[in-house]
C-alpha cells in the first residue's frame, strides 16, 4: 500500500491496518499460513452505517471488516461468536474479533489461507470483485450475464462444448 493510499484512508481503517502489520511481524511471519508474495492492505472501505466495511487481505487471510466507526470496547467474551449481518446480497455469518488496540469489529472470512494468491494484484483483485458482490442486491442481473446462463434443459458438457438443446 502507497503512502497516498494509506493517507486516503480513515483513521479507524489505517489503525486496523497498521495493527494487522504488527501482528503480522510478530506473531504470523514465518508460519506455514504466511504468504510472503502479500503485504496488509485495505481494499474497498467506506462508510456503511455506523461502520466501516471493506476487505482486508494479509498474508494468511482475507476477510471483510465491519469496523465500527468509533472505537468499541473490547469484550472478549464475544471474540469469536457468530453474528448474522445483512449487507445488500443477503444476510451472511459473521464473527466478532479484536483486541484492546482495535476495540471489537466483525469479520467474513473469504480466502484463509492465502496460498491461490502469487501477488498482491491478485488478491487485490479479488478482494474487490468479493466486495462488489457483497454490496450488489442479488436480483440486479446484467443483461450479459443472463446471456451467458446455461439453459435449464441442456447438459453442463454440452453447455461447454457450445452444444445448447432447444
Amino acid at each position: 500500500m502507497t503512502d497516498q493510499e494509506h493517507s486516503n484512508l480513515a483513521p479507524r481503517v489505517v489503525e486496523i491496518v497498521e495493527r494487522f502489520q504488527k501482528i503480522g511481524e510478530l506473531n504470523m511471519k514465518g508460519l506455514p499460513v504466511y504468504n510472503e508474495n502479500l503485504q496488509v492492505e485495505a481494499i474497498g472501505f467506506h462508510p456503511y452505517g455506523d461502520n466501516y466495511l471493506g476487505v482486508l487481505v494479509t498474508p494468511w487471510f482475507m476477510n471483510v471488516i465491519l469496523l465500527p466507526r468509533d472505537k468499541a470496547p473490547m469484550d472478549y467474551s464475544l471474540v469469536a461468536s457468530p453474528t448474522d449481518e445483512t449487507l445488500p446480497a443477503g444476510t451472511w455469518q459473521f464473527m466478532f474479533g479484536g483486541d484492546d488496540v482495535m476495540g471489537l469489529y466483525k469479520s467474513l472470512s473469504l480466502h484463509s489461507p492465502m496460498f491461490a494468491f502469487n501477488t498482491q494484484e491478485l488478491a487485490r483483485i479479488e478482494a474487490k470483485r468479493r466486495l462488489n458482490s457483497l454490496m450488489t442486491p442479488p436480483n440486479t442481473i446484467t443483461a450479459s450475464a443472463t446471456q451467458q446462463r446455461a439453459p435449464e434443459n441442456s447438459s453442463r458438457r454440452a453447455f461447454l462444448r457450445g452444444q445448447v438443446n432447444g
